[in-house]
C-alpha cells in the first residue's frame, strides 16, 4: 500500500506553486510533473520521486499519518509534507502545503490531534493541528531548534532533543580575535564528516502547561556527551 502511494505521489504536479507571503522561501517544493519516457529511469527521475517516511497509525488503527519528502535540484534543498489516509488506503489527503518542512509528526490526544515540528516561526518548534490540517498552533518557544520529540504516556510532559554548546570557540577563548575563523583542536572526535563538533545533542524534559511547553530542563547539563549520537541518531536512541 505504501509503495503504491509512493508511485502515485511521484507522478503529480505541485512543483510550480508559489507562496507569496513567504517569497524568501522561493518556490514551494512539492510533487514533480516529471514523466518517465521510453521506460528509462534517469537520475532526474529519481530526484523527482517523493520519499515516504514517518509512518504512524492512529491509536484506533483507522488512519495512517505519514510524510513525503520532495527535492529541488535548482533550489538545492528539500521540503517535507504530511498526509493522512484511511488504513485501507482510501481518502489519501495532503494536510500540509507550506515551504517549511513538517517533521516528526505523531498522533496525540487519542488521535484527535497531530503534533509535529515546523520552522514556520523561524526555528524548529513543536506545533499541533487537527488531523485535517486545520488549527495549526505553535506550543513550544525554545531558544533554539528542536530536533525531535515525544510525549509521555499521560501527555503531561515532553522529551525533546536540542543542540547544546559544548566546545568554546576561538572567539570565546580569545575575545580580542573576534574576526578569526580558525578552529583550535586539543582533543580527538573534533569533527563529524564535514561538521566541526561545537555542540552536542542533549535530551530535555519539559512540562505541558495547558497547550504550551514550559520549563525545559537539560537532563545532561554540563556534560560534553551526545545523546543521541551524531550524525544519525534520533529519538529512537532515547525511547
Amino acid at each position: 500500500m505504501v509503495m503504491m502511494t509512493s508511485v502515485f505521489l511521484g507522478g503529480c504536479d505541485y512543483g510550480n506553486t508559489k507562496m507569496d507571503a513567504d517569497k524568501e522561501q522561493g518556490a514551494l517544493i512539492g510533487k514533480s510533473d516529471m514523466r518517465i519516457e521510453n521506460g528509462r529511469m534517469t537520475p532526474e527521475a529519481l530526484w523527482a520521486m517523493g520519499r515516504i517516511g514517518g509512518i504512524k497509525a492512529s491509536p484506533d488503527g483507522s488512519k495512517v499519518l505519514y510524510s513525503v519528502g520532495y527535492y529541488s535540484v535548482p533550489q538545492n534543498k528539500s521540503n517535507r509534507e504530511l498526509f493522512v489516509m484511511n488504513a485501507d488506503g482510501s481518502n489519501n489527503t495532503q494536510i500540509t502545503k507550506t515551504p517549511f518542512p513538517e517533521n516528526e509528526a505523531q498522533w496525540i490526544k487519542g488521535g484527535s490531534k497531530i503534533a509535529f515540528l515546523s520552522s514556520e516561526s523561524g526555528s524548529s518548534q513543536i506545533w499541533v493541528m487537527n488531523p485535517d490540517g486545520t488549527g495549526r498552533t505553535q506550543i513550544s518557544n525554545y531558544d533554539g531548534n528542536i530536533e525531535g520529540f515525544t510525549f509521555s504516556p499521560d501527555e503531561k510532559h515532553v522529551l525533546f532533543i536540542a543542540q547544546v554548546k559544548t566546545v568554546p570557540s576561538t572567539q570565546d577563548k580569545y575575545p580580542d580575535l573576534d574576526k578569526t575563523t580558525g578552529i583550535i583542536v586539543t582533543d580527538l572526535m573534533y569533527k563529524h564528516w564535514d561538521e566541526w563538533v561545537t555542540t552536542a545533542p542533549h535530551p530535555f524534559i519539559a512540562d505541558i502547561d495547558g497547550n504550551e511547553v514550559a520549563q525545559p530542563i537539560d537532563i545532561m547539563e554540563g556534560e560534553p556527551y551526545e545523546a543521541p549520537m551524531k550524525p544519525f541518531g534520533g529519538m529512537e536512541q532515547l525511547c
